[in-house]
């Protein structure tokens, strides 16, 4: 519970084309990953393919938002030689600190959905290393811990969800024909956008956007089953 005086707003629209371009760019990803999704078992140049789970730790690249524990899971399909397709699903939570004319204190969570790219730098029976890349949807959402205001006036924020593109790289340890250990470091880059609104009893609703930059780090750790 903090006590909390409205910041000084000023109410910023976006003109109809921007608006259009944001939505169009947000359509379009959600497609593309669809397309990606729904066509992987046809791609697949045979039909040995894998599924996994992981943890790990996660860093935004912000002073005031910190680190969160992540959870995935996910699976993947062979394309060509040393490639794969691999989908992977994942949810964090991680705590915010009141920022000027930025987010008020509360939980950020994120759940990052990827579609990457997995080339195998080398192939052996034992230790595989990788790189990957790709893109994906960011799901965002912020809840704000409670604000004690006057009685005629509301705050709530949103950040809005959208396009990220990601790369990285890690290694397999292969413990036999089905099983497998693998570790990998992921960076994230994302450019969100925030919006902050005031409704006042008595002058009406008043909102605030600003950028938020939710580039991150994520190190995973996991287990891989070969179907």
């Amino acid at each position: 519970m903090q006590y909390c005086f409205p910041r000084q707003m000023r109410t910023i629209r976006l003109d109809g084309k921007t608006q259009k371009q944001m939505s169009k760019r947000t359509k379009y990803g959600i497609i593309i990953l669809a397309v990606l999704f729904f066509s992987s078992p046809l791609l697949a140049q045979n039909s040995q393919g894998s599924v996994h789970v992981n943890g790990g730790l996660s860093w935004v690249f912000k002073e005031n938002i910190a680190s969160g524990f992540e959870t995935g899971f996910g699976f993947s399909v062979p394309l060509f030689n040393k490639t794969s397709l691999v989908f992977n699903f994942g949810y964090w939570k991680s705590s915010v600190n009141e920022e000027a004319d930025g987010l008020y204190s509360g939980t950020l969570s994120m759940a990052p959905f990827q579609a990457s790219l997995y080339y195998h730098i080398l192939e052996s029976k034992g230790f595989v290393p990788y790189v990957f890349g790709g893109a994906g949807m960011i799901f965002t959402h912020i809840d704000m811990e409670d604000l004690i205001t006057i009685p005629e006036i509301s705050i709530n924020q949103k950040v809005n969800n959208g396009v990220s593109f990601h790369g990285g790289a890690g290694s397999l340890l292969k413990l036999n024909d089905h099983l497998a250990l693998f570790g990998e470091v992921c960076f994230l880059y994302r450019k969100a956008e925030g919006t902050t609104t005031i409704t006042d009893m008595n002058n009406g609703t008043s909102t605030e956007k600003f950028p938020l930059n939710l580039n991150s780090l994520v190190l995973r750790f996991g287990i891989k089953y070969y179907l």
